[in-house]
C-alpha cells in the first residue's frame, strides 16, 4: 500500500502520527517490523501490511482491508483525506439535479447530506456500502449518494458513486422544496411556446427519453418552479401534445415519451421558442466574418477544383442566408445560429456555418465556425468520450494507477500537481483509443467474448501493454467491462490475447510522410495573428502582456486584476473581454503584440535550423489532423511561453493556426511518442488547471 494511504487509515482511526510520538511515516513504520516490511524498491512511496501476531491471538485475520476497522460505523465522517470523489461524477450529479451549482459546492452538499442522514436515521449500511440520500434530479427521479471501500491499494480508502432510482426516499429537504410551489395550468402561449421549441428539436410520432425533453426545456429557460411544478415530468403531463408512458431501460423503470402532431397548430416562431432573435437582412450586415472561417472554406473548394475566390463566397453567403431564413432551415442550438449553404461536403450534404453572438463592440454576431467534416453516424461520440463509451472501466484513478504501474516508468503529472491524478495519462488514453477506433484497431473477437486494444505503451521489457475487457451486463450502458492489461502471452489475460487474436492488436499509426515530422526552414511561415491575440489572449503570458501595455494605464490595470482575481473564471472571462475589445479598438497595441509575435517565432525557426528536433509534432484529435508546434519565448528567451501550432499547406507553405499553452502542447505532442526534446517536459511544465489542458485537445 501507499505510505500515505496507512496514514491517512491512521488519522482516520484518531492516531496521527504526531500522537504517537514520531515526526515521519518512515520512522514509524521502522520502530514496528512486526507490523511492516518495506520492499527492495519504492521504500518512500509503498509498504506492506503484515497480520501480526502478539502472543495472544493474531490481529487483523478476520480484516480483508484496512478500512474495516471504521468503515460502516455510523460515526464515520466524510472529508477529502479518505474518499475519491471522481470530478466527472461531480460534474454529472450538478447537471442532473440542475440549479447553478459548482463542483466544489456539489461535494460540500454530498458532505452535508451525509451528515444529516446520519443524525436523521436516513443512512443505511447494507453490509458492503453506506447509501443516503442526496437530492432528486431534474426528471423527477431521487439521486441516492452511495459509499463503497476502494479496493485498490492505489488511492483513498472510500470510493464515492451515485445512482438514479425511483424508490422514494423522504427527503425533507426536497419536501420543503416542493411545498414552497403551486401548480398551476400553463396559459396557452405557454403551451405553444413548448410545443414549437419540442416538435423544432424532435421528430414527431417518435419515441423519446424524458431527459431528453427536460433537458431541452431548462436550457431554453423554462423552469418547472417557476411555472408552479416542483417535478418536470408533473409539467409535461399538463401538455395535451405529449403522451409518457414507463418503460423498464436497463433495469430501471423509465419516463418515455412522444410527441403528437396538433393539426391545427400555428407554428411559433423559432425566435420566440429559442429566446434567440433571428437577424434580418444580409449576413454581412450584421455578422463579423472574419479571415480564417472563410479561408477555410476557400482551401476546403479548392482542393475539389471549386474557386469561386473571396468576394463571390461572401456574395452567395448572403444569398444563402436569406434562402434559409425565408424557407425556415435556420436552426438554434445553445444561442448559436446554423445555417446550410450552397456549398456540398463530401457526401453530397450542406455545408453548414454556425454564427455565434460577439463579445466585441460593434457587429451582435460573428462567423464561428464552418463545417466541412463529413459526419460518420457510426462515430458521433466526441473523442474524448469514445473510451467510456465502449466500456465501464470502473474508477479512473484504478485504471489509471494500474496502467502507470505496468508501463515503463514516466511523468504523468504537471509539475505543480499536488497529488498524482494521472492528468497527462487520461487524455493519452482517451485519445488513443479514439485514433485506434478511427483506425478499426480496436479488436473484437468473432464470437464477442474478448475484446483488446494495444496502449501504445510499453514495459520495462518493451513489450507492448494491451487493454482487455469481457462482455458487460447486457443491461448496462457499455458493450464491455474493462478486465485488465497484459503483455502478449503472460498470464490468464496474455494467454486469452493470443488466443483469440492474430495477428495481435496494432498500435495507432499517425505518420504518412516525412514532412509531418520535420519543419522545413525553407519554407514561408504565414501566421493568424488575429486569431492568436484575439481570440487567444488568455493563452499569452500575463507578464508579456503587462510589458506590451506600458504606456496604456487602462490595458495594464486590466492586466493587473487578471493577476490577482485567482480561479474566479467568471471575473477573468469578463476581463479578457474587456481586454480584447481595447486591442481591437488600439491598432498600435495589435502591432506591438504582433511585432514581439514575430521576432519570437523567428527565434524559434532559428532553434529549429539549430536542431530540428525543437520542432514537436503534434495530433489534433477532433480534426484528424498532425501539425508541427514551435516553442515561443515572449518573456525570457531562453524559456519558451506557448507553442505555436503550424500546418503545412497545398501550396507548400507553413500556416501558423494557433498557439497552444504548454500543457495543452504536451498532451497533443504526447499522443505520438515518448517526448525526450528539451522545451516541453512535464516536470518543468505549469499547469493552471485541468479544465486549460482540455480546452484545445
Amino acid at each position: 500500500y501507499r505510505t500515505s494511504r496507512i496514514g491517512e487509515w491512521l488519522s482516520t482511526n484518531g492516531y496521527s502520527l504526531e500522537t504517537l510520538g514520531y515526526t515521519d511515516f518512515r520512522s514509524f513504520a521502522e520502530a514496528f517490523p512486526e507490523m511492516f516490511a518495506f520492499q527492495e524498491d519504492n521504500n518512500d512511496e509503498f509498504i506492506e501490511i503484515l497480520k501480526w501476531n502478539d502472543g495472544e491471538q493474531e490481529l487483523g485475520t478476520n480484516s480483508d482491508h484496512p478500512a474495516d476497522v471504521f468503515f460502516g460505523s455510523d460515526s464515520l465522517i466524510l472529508n477529502d483525506d479518505i474518499i475519491e470523489m471522481s470530478q466527472r461524477s461531480l460534474y454529472a450529479l450538478t447537471k442532473i439535479i440542475g440549479g447553478s451549482i459548482t463542483v466544489g459546492q456539489m461535494k460540500q452538499e454530498i458532505y452535508d447530506q451525509f451528515k444529516e442522514a446520519k443524525q436523521s436515521g436516513k443512512l443505511e449500511f447494507r453490509g458492503t456500502r453506506y447509501i443516503f440520500p442526496i437530492g432528486q434530479s431534474y426528471d423527477g427521479y431521487n439521486i441516492n449518494g452511495i459509499i463503497t471501500k476502494n479496493l485498490s491499494p492505489v488511492g483513498k480508502s472510500l470510493y464515492f458513486s451515485f445512482e438514479k432510482t425511483g424508490y422514494d426516499y423522504p427527503d425533507s429537504k426536497n419536501a420543503a422544496r416542493e411545498n414552497k410551489v403551486q401548480n398551476k395550468s400553463l396559459s396557452a402561449d405557454e403551451v405553444k411556446r413548448i410545443y414549437s421549441l419540442l416538435t423544432n428539436t424532435f421528430d414527431c410520432e417518435k419515441k423519446l427519453h424524458m431527459a431528453a425533453v427536460s433537458k431541452l426545456l431548462t436550457d431554453n429557460g423554462i423552469d418547472r418552479m417557476e411555472y408552479g411544478y416542483f417535478k418536470m415530468k408533473d409539467l409535461l403531463a399538463q401538455l395535451p401534445f405529449l403522451e409518457l408512458h414507463e418503460e423498464i431501460l436497463g433495469g430501471v423503470p423509465q419516463t418515455i415519451i412522444t410527441i403528437h402532431r396538433q393539426a391545427n397548430s400555428t407554428p411559433v416562431p423559432l425566435s420566440v421558442s429559442t429566446g434567440v432573435k433571428i437577424p434580418d437582412g444580409n449576413l454581412e450586415d450584421f455578422c463579423n466574418i472574419p479571415g480564417k472561417p472563410i479561408s477555410i472554406l476557400e482551401n476546403y473548394l479548392s482542393e475539389r477544383g471549386i474557386i469561386p475566390g473571396f468576394d463571390t463566397i461572401i456574395k452567395n453567403l448572403n444569398d444563402d442566408y436569406n434562402i434559409a431564413r425565408s424557407k425556415g432551415q435556420i436552426r438554434i442550438y445553445d444561442g448559436k445560429i446554423i445555417f446550410p449553404c450552397r456549398y456540398l461536403k463530401d457526401d453530397n450534404t450542406n455545408i453548414e456555418l454556425t454564427l455565434k453572438t460577439s463579445t466585441y463592440e460593434g457587429k451582435k454576431w460573428f462567423l464561428y465556425y464552418v463545417d466541412t467534416v463529413v459526419h460518420d453516424k457510426s462515430r458521433t461520440v466526441t473523442p474524448g468520450k469514445q473510451l467510456e463509451n465502449f466500456a465501464f472501466l470502473g474508477s479512473w484513478g484504478n485504471f489509471l494507477s494500474e496502467l502507470a504501474a505496468k508501463a515503463i516508468d514516466e511523468e504523468w503529472d504537471f509539475a505543480n500537481s499536488s497529488r498524482k491524478n494521472y492528468q497527462i495519462l487520461i487524455q493519452y488514453i482517451k485519445y488513443t483509443f479514439s485514433r485506434l477506433n478511427r483506425e478499426k484497431k480496436v479488436c473484437i473477437s468473432e464470437n464477442n467474448e474478448f475484446a483488446a486494444f494495444n496502449t501504445g505503451l510499453a514495459d520495462d521489457h518493451y513489450d507492448d501493454i494491451y487493454a482487455c475487457f469481457v462482455p458487460n451486463d447486457p443491461l448496462s450502458g457499455t458493450p464491455w467491462k474493462f478486465a485488465g492489461f497484459c503483455t502478449a502471452a503472460s498470464g490468464g489475460l496474455g494467454k486469452q490475447l493470443v488466443d483469440y487474436f492474430n495477428p495481435l492488436p496494432q498500435p495507432p499509426s499517425y505518420f504518412k510522410r516525412s514532412d509531418d515530422l520535420y519543419f522545413d526552414s525553407t519554407k514561408q511561415l504565414h501566421t493568424d495573428f488575429e486569431h492568436i491575440i484575439i481570440d487567444n489572449i488568455n493563452r499569452l503570458p500575463l507578464a508579456f502582456l503587462s510589458d506590451q501595455f506600458f504606456d496604456n494605464s487602462k490595458a495594464a490595470s486590466i492586466v493587473e486584476n487578471l493577476k490577482l482575481c485567482g480561479t474566479d473564471h467568471a471575473k477573468r472571462t469578463a476581463l479578457y473581454s474587456e481586454l480584447r475589445g481595447l486591442i481591437l479598438e488600439n491598432s498600435r497595441l495589435f502591432v506591438r503584440i504582433q511585432n514581439r509575435l514575430k521576432d519570437s517565432i523567428e527565434l524559434a525557426k532559428k532553434r529549429v535550423r539549430w536542431n530540428f528536433k525543437t520542432a514537436v509534432p503534434s495530433y489534433f484529435p477532433k480534426r484528424d489532423s498532425l501539425s508541427l508546434m514551435l516553442p515561443l519565448a515572449l518573456v525570457d528567451e531562453s524559456k519558451p511561453d506557448v507553442a505555436l501550432v503550424v500546418e503545412l499547406t497545398r501550396s507548400g507553405c507553413y500556416q501558423g493556426q494557433t498557439i497552444l499553452t504548454l500543457p495543452q502542447a504536451y498532451i497533443d505532442a504526447r499522443l505520438l511518442c515518448r517526448l525526450t526534446g528539451d522545451w516541453l517536459v512535464p516536470n518543468k511544465i505549469f499547469s493552471a488547471s485541468e479544465e486549460a489542458v482540455e480546452d484545445d485537445i
